[in-house]
């Protein structure tokens, strides 16, 4: 049975849900950009035999309100954000494993390479989501120093980032999203592998305007402004770095570069497009159960 909550914060109020017995060991599932809790539905329900699950929908998405402020989409931010999450799900010295997709992916790595944050989370697993400074470092270098491989992947991985640098030109996000949102949603989530038929893809327009008009400021506040990339093994919590294989939008060369950070590392392969927890539901649920089952 899923439960829920409302948690008021300072800057917004976060719709939380669980599923699962408190007592039992917890993970926090991580949903990105254009999603909500949701997108980990056949997980949450998958894990909550074994697991409390808890996930919930970031800041200005799904049930969610938009922050309060004009920098509410910065890293430190959405950090805070994750944080208040696990006290009012786990108590104010709770742990979690931690799994993320597309953007909560990127916020998790963050989160995890936190010095302060990542004593919070016993486990960490990466779905379609590097963490920012090392990604955006590691194409700069690939196209300025690499090898011909190298750059020819860094380039792809610019190539395929394109609408990331079009979120921020001035107007032109919030106009497109306004304009063209459902359709251009159900576009990119059916290139990202969602089945043409899938439950997924039948939201609202106002649904997805709930999804999309606010938090499309990710882009704008954290592109250009990154936090620094991790130090090599600076990760010590046992980590899982799962690759999409057929990820329409990020490079498998992208995901390997985040290797090096961590100190325990586990590298799984799944043969899926971008939005596998959807596409490969099971895939993915069994990956997350084979891990967390080695870190008890």
């Amino acid at each position: 049975m899923i439960r829920q909550q409302q948690l008021t914060l300072p800057e917004t109020t976060l719709h939380i849900v669980e599923a699962g017995d408190p007592s039992h060991p917890g993970i926090l599932l991580l949903h990105g950009f254009p999603d909500c809790h949701d997108v980990w539905q056949a997980q949450i329900a998958g894990l909550s035999a074994n697991y409390h699950v808890i996930s919930f929908d970031m800041r200005g998405t799904g049930n969610s309100t938009p922050p309060v402020g004009k920098d509410g989409y910065r890293m430190p931010a959405l950090m805070r954000d994750i944080d208040q999450v696990i006290t009012a799900t786990r108590g104010a010295q709770g742990q979690v494993h931690m799994a993320g997709h597309d953007w909560g992916s990127i916020i998790g790595w963050s989160f995890v390479a936190d010095a302060t944050y990542g004593r919070r989370v016993l486990s960490w697993t990466s779905f379609s989501g590097p963490h920012m400074g090392r990604a955006i470092g590691w194409v700069l270098d690939g196209i300025r120093l690499g090898d011909r491989a190298t750059r020819q992947a860094a380039l792809a991985q610019l190539a395929h980032s394109w609408y990331m640098l079009a979120m921020n030109i001035p107007g032109a996000g919030r106009a497109v999203l306004s304009i063209g949102g459902r359709s251009l949603w159900q576009t990119a989530l059916r290139l990202g592998g969602v089945p043409k038929g899938s439950s997924h893809l039948q939201r609202s327009r106002q649904e997805v305007r709930q999804l999309t008009l606010n938090s499309f400021r990710l882009y704008q506040q954290n592109i250009f402004t990154p936090p620094p990339a991790p130090a090599p093994g600076s990760i010590r919590i046992p980590c899982q770095l799962v690759t999409l294989t057929e990820d329409i939008f990020l490079q498998p060369e992208v995901c390997a570069a985040m290797a090096p950070l961590c100190q325990q590392l586990r590298r799984v392969n799944i043969q899926a497009n971008h939005w596998a927890p959807v596409s490969a539901p099971e895939a993915v649920t069994r990956t997350l159960t084979e891990f967390l089952a080695m870190h008890h």
